[in-house]
């Protein structure tokens, strides 16, 4: 593919590029009636449904309002707005640019620094399955569900946790839209604006983002392929008092490292001599084979507050995630989701489980680790090849964090890329306050594409 290759443009695209360019130049000045939906389709060639989605694109814009049974009109008082013709590769890499992007890409982009799995390693037929039972059984509810979430899964969850040493009922679980929402809802409950949190470093983008949006003091511990610096941490712990230390111990994201025995047990250690929460947002972990002891175990859910998540093993389309924590806590946090967002969807968390409960479930998490597996031995022995150096060399998980050779810029790497529907993930995405770093974050799992190796080989040798 040509280094000048553009993303597609769509016929909504150019419309609306065209109608704003009309509008900024006055021929339709504030206040004046658009054509019709079906004048502007015939006047520019393409169906109504496309002049919808435009004039509908151009409210969202605040260039033109919609008056119900009259049509719509040129706003009176036009917002500044970015240029509309500017190609959507110029825009910057900034802290939230990942964010902004890798859930918006065209059907040919390789996302290779996304976080997630291709859609054909899950088990799609069982999902499509369950959700038949459900409908067939008339197992769909009109209605909120329970505020801590369907019954039936916490009890689940609660015995599975119980099989691995993490004393938690089904009282002492919540389910949430996903482990980012459960992040959000610890947060919130723990700490004020203006707090200090420890976070991983690198670490979590979405997190880090959320934190600093918020008015956190976000302060970063640094990682080491063994987890994190343990004599770093203290000597932070002795100038901040943090009220959490938010960690992702096992297959971490980005770096692919996970914790060590003895660094567990030091960073329980010092979250009790410090009196911190340790937040232990576990979403990967179940991908080792056998999955290590959870921080939660280590502990019995005294300080730390375990985090969990079915996106990675069941589908991410289910937005199904929990909290397990000391019941006090719970009780906190689900006044918090009721006040923020009422109840989470049953009818996902029903699929869930049914998921759970099919025997298939066993042999997908093998299937996943497998695929898992292979992926980290290939991509390493790429990176090897290029003369790329690795943070570590995960046995399985989704991500590697590698260093290009010499002086390469990351971000000017990433923007190559973009030209070329790459996506790639620089590692300032990943760092506190978006501090520079010539690390990036890679997903194994789409690293199997000559297309990036020919692009990484051409750019940085």
């Amino acid at each position: 593919m040509d280094a000048h290759t553009r993303l597609p443009v769509t016929r909504v695209d150019t419309l609306v590029q065209a109608i704003a360019r009309t509008i900024d130049s006055g021929a339709c000045p504030p206040g004046s009636r658009l054509p019709s939906i079906r004048q502007q389709a015939r006047q520019s060639g393409v169906s109504p449904f496309t002049v919808v989605e435009a004039y509908e694109r151009l409210v969202a814009l605040g260039l033109v309002l919609s008056r119900r049974g009259s049509g719509f009109f040129v706003q009176t008082k036009i917002p500044h707005t970015p240029p509309l013709n500017a190609d959507p590769t110029d825009l910057p890499l900034d802290e939230h640019w990942l964010l902004r992007n890798v859930y918006n890409q065209p059907d040919n982009c390789l996302p290779a620094g996304c976080g997630w799995l291709p859609g054909q390693w899950y088990d799609l037929g069982t999902q499509h399955r369950v959700m038949r039972t459900l409908a067939r059984d008339a197992m769909i509810q009109a209605e909120y569900g329970d505020p801590s979430g369907y019954r039936p899964l916490r009890r689940h969850l609660a015995l599975s946790l119980c099989e691995r040493d993490i004393p938690a009922t089904e009282k002492e679980i919540l389910l949430t839209q996903g482990a980012s929402s459960a992040l959000n809802s610890v947060t919130a409950t723990l700490a004020r604006p203006g707090e200090t949190l420890f976070v991983d470093d690198p670490g979590y983008c979405n997190l880090l983002s959320s934190l600093t949006f918020h008015g956190f003091n976000v302060v970063g511990v640094p990682w080491t392929p063994h987890g994190p610096d343990t004599k770093a941490l203290e000597a932070l712990l002795k100038q901040h008092r943090p009220k959490a230390y938010f960690t992702n111990p096992w297959l971490q994201n980005p770096t692919g490292a996970s914790f060590s025995t003895n660094t567990a047990h030091q960073v329980l250690k010092l979250a009790e001599q410090y009196d911190f929460q340790l937040v232990e947002d576990n979403v990967s972990g179940e991908l080792l084979d056998p999955p290590p002891p959870a921080l939660a175990a280590m502990d019995g859910l005294s300080r730390v507050i375990y985090i969990g998540s079915f996106s990675k093993s069941l589908s991410p389309g289910l937005r199904v995630g929990f909290i397990a924590a000391k019941h006090e806590l719970i009780e906190k946090l689900v006044r918090y989701k009721m006040m923020s967002g009422l109840t989470t969807p049953e009818l996902n968390e029903r699929i869930t489980l049914g998921m759970l409960q099919e025997s298939h479930y066993r042999k997908q998490m093998d299937r996943l680790r497998d695929h898992l597996a292979k992926a980290q031995y290939h991509a390493a022995r790429g990176f090897d090849r290029l003369g790329w150096r690795l943070f570590t060399r995960p046995q399985n998980g989704l991500f590697l964090l590698a260093h290009p050779p010499g002086n390469v810029d990351s971000l000017e790497l990433a923007r190559q890329a973009r030209q070329e529907n790459i996506l790639l993930a620089p590692g300032k995405l990943f760092r506190p306050y978006g501090i520079d770093t010539p690390w990036l974050r890679f997903n194994v799992a789409y690293c199997n594409d000559n297309t990036l190796w020919s692009f990484l080989e051409r750019a940085t040798t």
